[in-house]
Formats: C-alpha cells, structure tokens, sequence
C-alpha cells in the first residue's frame, strides 16, 4: 500500500506542478537600443558604467548604470538604479529612472530593469554588455 502511495504522490506532482507553474512573458513592440560603455568609475561598493547610445524612438541617449556589489553570496550579480536622458531629432527631451539587477559570466554583464519615462511609458528593459569590445545591446519590452 505505501508503494502505491508512494507512486500516486511522485505522478500527481509529476503532472500537476507545470499546470502550477506560472511565467513571465515578454510580448509587446520590442525598442532596440545599440550602444557603448563611455566610461566606468570603480567604487568599493561597485561602480558606475556610462552608456551613450542612439535609437529610431527616443533619439541620442546617454544612460547611467549605478552598480552595487550587495550580494552577500555573490561578487558576481546585486543590484544597480540609474538614469537615463534622451533627446530627439525635434530636440524633445525625455529622461528615465531605471532599477533592477545584474549578473556577470566572465566579460558580459546582463542587466534586467524596469523603467519609468517621462513620457509616461514603462518598459521592461534586458540589456546585455560586453566589457571586452565595449559595445550594449538593449531591449525594451513596454507594460
């Protein structure tokens, strides 16, 4: 009886924790974003990397990574809160709060964020950078 107990309880979790299981899904128009670190500023509590980018929405953009090394368990992933302002063809202004949490493996840093612009938008942004050739590549996924 307890082996079929046993059997019953390993087949129930087996088939019902996928149907228990929930996501997140990324859907929306996605904004793309290319660009390169411009500085980085080492901190005993982190850092500061400098990102000057261009994108067909938003325009020439210039963004702040705030990084904090405050993950006990880890020297490889914390958090991080920035800024970031931009300024289109028309000379329209906008600027953004971001905050999220990083992570590195080896020369690439990945950066996952929510932003809050002053035009109203959020967005969901995941952002990779390769300390290696300097360059950002970004993606932001609106709410």
């Amino acid at each position: 009886m307890s082996k079929v107990f046993s059997l019953i309880i390993v087949f129930i979790f087996t088939f019902a924790t996928p149907l228990l299981t929930f996501g997140f899904d990324v859907t929306g128009d996605e904004v793309s974003l290319s660009g390169t670190i411009s500085s980085i500023v080492l901190t005993d509590e982190g850092g500061v990397l400098n990102v000057v980018s261009d994108n067909e929405i938003y325009g020439k953009t210039w963004l702040t990574y705030n990084i904090n090394l405050d993950n006990p368990n880890s020297a490889d992933q914390g958090s991080f809160q920035g800024r970031a302002t931009a300024i289109n063809n028309d000379g329209s202004r906008v600027s953004s709060s971001r905050q999220g949490v990083w992570s590195r493996n080896g020369f690439i840093y990945s950066f996952y964020s929510l932003d809050d612009v002053s035009d109203g938008n959020q967005y969901i942004c995941i952002t990779t950078m390769n300390l290696q050739d300097d360059s950002v590549e970004m993606k932001f996924y609106p709410k």
